[in-house]
């Protein structure tokens, strides 16, 4: 691979501090990267996703491309918080700005607001999608393949909800330290319902979990899962529209994150707004 000069910067999502919350890396000056380069940039910095600017500096609406380790994604939610704080931290002049992204099949509004030593971006997801629930032999099914037993149940079906990536939310009421992916073919289970990932959610707590489908690498704050999530805990009534609560995530890996949650609404229709504090790393520079 033949690399111009790309610039890079390391970012943390959802972080209270430099050196938590989910890591990541913006790529920008990438119009003429190609898919291959992307996915192996993206290796290369080892993190769960990394986001590439493909639009020259000045251009609404943004252009990006998500991309993990092994294919690019069509919405992802922490990769879009930290590339609000990039572009505030890059071309902002004021304190408080508004961006809108452009993904490949779906446009973001995005705001940042610059704080003491570091940025809190949100991006409003929309309207969620319900899609479908599970019955209780499907859910069992779940259960099984999450390492959790029938003792983790809440009362609440397992529902497999939009907001830009389907995930299936599974809620259970106790033992999320066992949840873990152990067959070794989730992903079609899962898109037998319509679910790209799944998000276990302690309906108690707040708190989630989420992996690849393979099972071999844990998220640490996921922001796509956190508006299904947030839309799930809101058609419960275990959350209030319009008031703001949080998602804990991360604490299974050593690196805790709290994603900032809210349903609006409005006249009978509901938005899902997620937001997120984020601390820059580093400065990078790829070239050939």
């Amino acid at each position: 691979m033949e690399l111009h000069t790309i610039k890079s910067k390391l970012v943390d999502v959802f972080a209270s501090s430099k050196l938590a919350g989910n890591g990541l890396t913006i790529f920008w000056n990438c119009s003429d990267l190609t898919k291959q380069e992307m996915l192996r940039l993206t290796g290369e910095m080892r993190q769960f996703e990394s986001i590439f600017i493909m639009s020259a500096p000045g251009v609404s609406p943004v252009r990006a491309r998500i991309f993990t380790m092994e294919e690019e994604l069509d919405f992802a939610g922490h990769p879009l918080i930290g590339l609000a704080a990039h572009l505030h931290e890059e071309y902002g002049t004021d304190k408080a700005h508004e961006w809108t992204i452009q993904l490949n099949k779906k446009q973001v509004e995005m705001t940042s607001v610059q704080r003491d030593g570091f940025i809190t971006a949100e991006m409003n997801q929309g309207s969620p999608n319900f899609i479908g629930s599970l019955t209780n032999d499907q859910r069992i099914e779940i259960f099984q393949a999450l390492n959790l037993s029938e003792a983790s149940k809440s009362n609440l079906p397992c529902e497999v909800i939009s907001t830009g990536l389907g995930y299936l939310i599974v809620p259970i009421s106790q033992g999320i330290e066992h949840a873990k992916i152990s067959i070794t073919d989730f992903e079609h289970l899962l898109a037998a319902h319509q679910a790209k990932f799944v998000y276990v959610l302690d309906v108690n707590t707040f708190e989630g979990r989420t992996w690849n489908n393979e099972g071999t690498v844990e998220d640490i704050a996921t922001g796509s899962a956190a508006g299904p999530a947030a839309a799930f805990l809101h058609k419960a009534n275990l959350v209030n529209s319009n008031e703001g609560f949080q998602i804990s995530q991360g604490s299974f890996v050593g690196r805790p994150s709290k994603l900032n949650c809210l349903v609006k609404e409005n006249n009978g229709t509901s938005e899902v707004l997620i937001s997120g504090d984020v601390h820059s790393i580093a400065n990078i520079q790829f070239s050939k």
